[in-house]
């Protein structure tokens, strides 16, 4: 696909204030699509989408959390992402509880 046309696309969109765009530019920088692989500019895009309510975004904000060792972090993230309706949240919730890890 042409990457760097759909780049500047979701640029200006996230520009604009698509949340969709901010979550398609995390994906971007995670991926390396036309871009340098970057941690802190895809953790920024998750951030904003999740602000507009983006449920993914959210889960991935605590799986970035999780990663860093942040339980109490990713679970704040998860339940704000359960409760938009992400089952995969939900799922790590109840693996977190299961596991002890909570």
């Amino acid at each position: 696909g042409d990457y760097d046309s759909a780049f500047r696309c979701f640029s200006k969109s996230a520009e604009l204030g698509s949340i969709g765009a901010h979550y398609q530019l995390s994906i971007f920088y995670h991926e390396g699509l036309c871009v340098e692989k970057d941690m802190k500019k895809k953790v920024y895009h998750y951030e904003q989408a999740a602000i507009g309510g983006h449920d993914i975004a959210r889960y991935n904000l605590g799986s970035v959390e999780e990663q860093k060792g942040r339980m109490d972090r990713a679970v704040k993230h998860w339940i704000i992402a359960a409760t938009l309706g992400h089952d995969l949240s939900l799922d790590a919730l109840k693996d977190s509880f299961q596991t002890g890890v909570l």
